[in-house]
């Protein structure tokens, strides 16, 4: 590894919540791209759809019967009415203009163009049927309906009117609104990529052999089977040893791969931090968040693709990822359902360790009662299903040994990701 001169004081001390605003603020969101209607159910919209035209783009008839004037059938109490029909029109192209003049009525089927005159359509059910003579043959009008029966035009959009809302997840009754506006296409976002890069000499993947000194990649692992649960696309990219070249190298290739790189490891105080150095010249802040464990954290951009980078260790790594990464990527997916369940909980066991800065302590919840677990080890990873957050203390317990919990009992998104 190559060494350099690098200054490893944190430039700025964090609360949990203003670094989680400052992670909120790097705006991580799904790609964008075109995809064809009938590919879009299922996505979001990533525009706005505008009326280019109206719709419907005429007066229509809404029912099969005839066309005829108001005025002639204005007064129900001389039901029933002989009318001539005069013409006929069909659905399709109207070659040429139909009028109605008084006394007389067009035959008309559901969709056809309004003739020229008329503003009442009478249901085939309410006379005395169709005819085959037009200009000869009389229709007799029993009954009216309460309704005109014509589609009006432009009583579903008017142009220049937003069809449907950017964000949208869009549904096949609304890809039959695209298809009725004219679109072929439409812009969508694309599920959100994360890149995930473990950084560390000691790491291996796991499966691989293991000499003294080396550790399988635990945290790509749990991360990795939590984003694609949420729904999120997964470049991850192979763990890097501690060489400046080589994990520069691996960030280009996950800002070309992915909207929002992740990685662990190699940010803390040392003077060897790989992940520090390689990030040096980007637009990246190296803070101390007041929370433990999780206190170093580094966020940004790299290459102008906003980056989130984790402590190595394990626990320290989950708790990080819960708190200032799972957030957002859950936000971006626009996945509520993945959204972690925060309540309180009555804590037992034993007092937590003082501390000055409020601490997040792995967790077993039973009901109402939860049980801490002091371990901060990888085992301990295995019996936990919360997060206990304990406030700043002398060591005692808080009001009635209750404290917030978040609950890692999140339901799988309809979607699952995908991990290459």
């Amino acid at each position: 590894m190559k060494s350099a001169q690098v200054d490893i004081r944190p430039t700025t001390y964090r609360t949990v919540d203003e670094y989680r605003c400052a992670v909120q603020r790097l705006g991580v969101s799904p790609s964008v791209r075109s995809v064809s209607i009938d590919s879009a159910v299922g996505r979001v919209l990533a525009e706005d759809i505008v009326a280019d035209r109206a719709l419907p783009a005429f007066d229509n008839s809404a029912v099969d019967g005839f066309a005829i004037r108001a005025a002639d059938v204005a007064d129900p109490g001389l039901l029933p009415v002989r009318s001539r029909v005069s013409a006929r029109s069909v659905a399709g192209r109207q070659l040429s203009t139909i009028e109605v003049l008084p006394g007389q009525c067009v035959q008309i089927m559901t969709g056809s163009v309004v003739p020229c005159g008329a503003d009442l359509v009478i249901p085939v059910e309410r006379t005395s049927g169709f005819v085959e003579s037009f200009g000869s043959d009389e229709v007799t009008i029993f009954s009216l309906d309460s309704k005109s029966n014509i589609r009006t035009r432009a009583s579903d959009f008017e142009v220049g009117d937003v069809a449907v809302r950017a964000g949208t997840v869009v549904t096949p009754a609304q890809v039959g609104v695209l298809a009725a506006l004219g679109r072929t296409h439409v812009r969508v976002e694309s599920s959100l990529t994360v890149a995930l890069l473990s950084t560390g000499s000691e790491i291996r993947g796991v499966g691989t052999e293991l000499v003294n000194g080396e550790c399988h990649d635990s945290n790509a692992a749990m991360i990795v089977a939590d984003l694609t649960r949420c729904g999120a696309d997964v470049h991850l990219e192979p763990a890097v040893a501690d060489d400046v070249d080589a994990c520069r190298a691996a960030l280009t290739r996950c800002a070309d791969a992915a909207d929002v790189i992740v990685t662990t490891g190699g940010i803390s105080a040392g003077t060897e931090e790989v992940v520090r150095l390689a990030l040096a010249g980007q637009e990246v802040e190296f803070v101390s968040v007041a929370v433990r464990p999780g206190k170093p954290q580094a966020c940004g951009r790299f290459e102008e693709t906003p980056i989130v980078c984790l402590p190595g260790n394990p626990v320290s790594a989950l708790i990080s990822y819960e708190l200032f990464v799972r957030p957002v990527v859950v936000a971006a997916l626009r996945n509520p359902q993945a959204e972690r369940t925060m309540r309180t909980v009555r804590a037992e066991g034993e007092t937590p360790p003082a501390s000055a800065i409020p601490r997040v302590m792995l967790g077993v919840v039973d009901g109402d009662d939860a049980t801490i677990i002091r371990s901060h080890s990888v085992g301990a990873l295995a019996r936990a299903n919360c997060l206990i957050v304990i406030p700043p203390s002398d060591g005692g317990l808080g009001p009635l040994g209750e404290y917030p919990a978040l609950l890692l009992d999140s339901v799988a998104s309809t979607r699952r990701g995908t991990c290459i």
